[in-house]
């Protein structure tokens, strides 16, 4: 069998950067996941950096916002809030996000008259300010059904399992590729010496 050592080294060189590559992309996964899921495990009222951070669990902004998407919302002032923001606002003890349909001066007070995209009719209790947490900045798709996922106690665990097969495979890996090294090391010797005897 005969070894070419260009060919091989090419090989290696190209398999090296693109394992490179797709662990970069787990990690960057794993720890958009991670961040979200802390956020998502504290109470409503914590946000980091002004930033808050839901699970859309109704379909009540179809198709703006869908069920289990994440989305992304940023404290701001109440001049900043005008119609057709989308904002996210405690109402009876429920998280909403609706989109601005208008806003209307009532006793001195600003409130919001609110509606969903997928609704027909605008939503019975008008929004104030204190009630809101900030407006809609960012969304990301389908996030939040792997988000709970993770959240329950089995999602963990199954999570803990898979990293650890991931850990003894990459093992494994390696161990392979170190016989195989060694391996070609000694084809290179033997045909260095078999050289040097002509």
């Amino acid at each position: 069998m005969e070894y070419n050592i260009e060919k091989i080294t090419s090989n290696i060189s190209h398999k090296k950067i693109i394992k490179r590559i797709i662990k970069y992309i787990i990690l960057a996964i794993l720890m958009i996941l991670f961040i979200i899921n802390i956020i998502l495990s504290f109470e409503e009222n914590t946000h980091i950096f002004g930033i808050h951070i839901f699970n859309i669990i109704s379909e009540s902004m179809e198709p703006t916002l869908e069920k289990n998407d994440i989305v992304i919302v940023q404290k701001c002032k109440e001049s900043q809030l005008h119609k057709g923001d989308i904002i996210t606002f405690l109402q009876d003890e429920k998280i909403i996000s609706h989109r601005i349909l208008n806003i209307v001066k009532e006793n001195g007070i600003t409130k919001y008259e609110t509606k969903g995209d997928n609704n027909k009719i605008a939503d019975s209790n008008k929004v104030e300010f204190k009630q809101i947490y900030g407006k809609v900045v960012f969304k990301i798709k389908n996030v939040g059904q792997i988000v709970n996922y993770i959240q329950n106690i089995r999602g963990f665990i199954n999570i803990i399992i898979l990293a650890i097969i991931i850990y003894i495979f990459v093992s494994l890996r390696d161990k392979q590729k170190n016989n195989r090294k060694i391996k070609r090391k000694k084809y290179e010797i033997k045909k260095i010496r078999d050289n040097y005897y002509l």
